[in-house]
């Protein structure tokens, strides 16, 4: 169950860091492949989670390795989705155009 719930959390902390405007300044300043690819940064942001785990639980550097790795596979699927929710938004937007508020 703490594999899920992690890869929820790196996928979720991907995609909001590499995709979301509240980080486009942030995105701006470093000009590193790293925090424009939510597939990238996820490497990291599971390394860190994971090492931060191993403090608290004793985990071998194998084990480690493999729930890094498998925390990657699992958390494509949530940030796949997200990215295709957020295209579909961003085309139906488009679409429709800004809308004016009447009062």
């Amino acid at each position: 169950m703490h594999m899920i719930t992690i890869a929820l959390a790196v996928a979720a902390i991907s995609m909001t860091v590499t995709r979301s405007s509240l980080f486009r300044g942030l995105r701006s300043l470093v000009d590193f492949k790293l925090v424009k690819c939510p597939y990238c940064f996820a490497h990291w942001v599971s390394m860190l989670i994971w090492g931060c785990y191993a403090l608290s639980h004793p985990l071998g550097y194998f084990d480690i390795t493999i729930n890094i790795f498998a925390t990657i596979a699992l958390s494509v699927v949530p940030m796949y989705v997200i990215e295709c929710f957020n295209t579909l938004v961003d085309n139906n937007a488009r679409f429709r155009g800004p809308t004016r508020v009447s009062s």
